[in-house]
This record gives structure tokens, sequence and C-alpha cells, in this order.
């Protein structure tokens, strides 16, 4: 069993510029929790492996391919591999959410 808290996971560098931490990194699977300050983003990028996110606390603009839309609490979002996508907080608070890759 593994258990990990947000407080106690590493800080990742990223080429975003926001706070990340690292839950899980399982061959498997890897877990990364985000949180974005008013006016932060995660630009548009992609990954090698498909994604989730699971929106935690506040609110979201999610891109995928040419989709947008807002998302809230308790959201999830599938973001599949090699697709573009982005995230941004362009809300007055702190937004959390988890991102989930998948081996």
């Amino acid at each position: 069993m593994i258990v990990v808290s947000v407080e106690d996971a590493p800080r990742i560098e990223n080429p975003h510029g926001v706070e990340v931490r690292k839950l899980i990194g399982e061959k498997s699977a890897q877990i990364f929790y985000v949180i974005l300050k008013p006016g932060e983003r995660l630009r548009r990028h992609t990954t090698p492996v498909d994604a989730f996110l699971y929106i935690l606390k506040g609110r979201a603009i999610v891109e995928v391919g040419g989709e947008r839309v807002e998302v809230k609490k308790g959201a999830a979002v599938y973001l599949p591999k090699e697709v573009p996508h982005a995230v941004s907080n362009e809300g007055s608070l702190d937004m959390a959410f988890l991102v989930i890759k998948v081996m």
C-alpha cells in the first residue's frame, strides 16, 4: 500500500511554472496534485499517454483538441494521448485538480 499526503508529496519542476506535487509515481500510473492560482494555466501541450483530470476545488477552463469547456469541483475530464490540451484558471480563487496518467 502507498499512502501519500499532499503536504508530504515532493514538488515537481514543470514548464508551466505552477505548483505540482507528485503523489504517486508507479510504472503503471502517476498521480499529480496541481494548484492553479488566478490567472495561471497549463499551456497547450500533449502527453504520450492517456490522462484524466479530476477537479477538487474551484473552476477551470479546459481545452482538449478543438473543444473548450468550463469545469468545476467534482468534474472528470479525459485527455487522450497526443491530443493538445490546456487548463486555465480564469477565476478569482485558487483551483486544484488531480492529473492521473495511465501508462
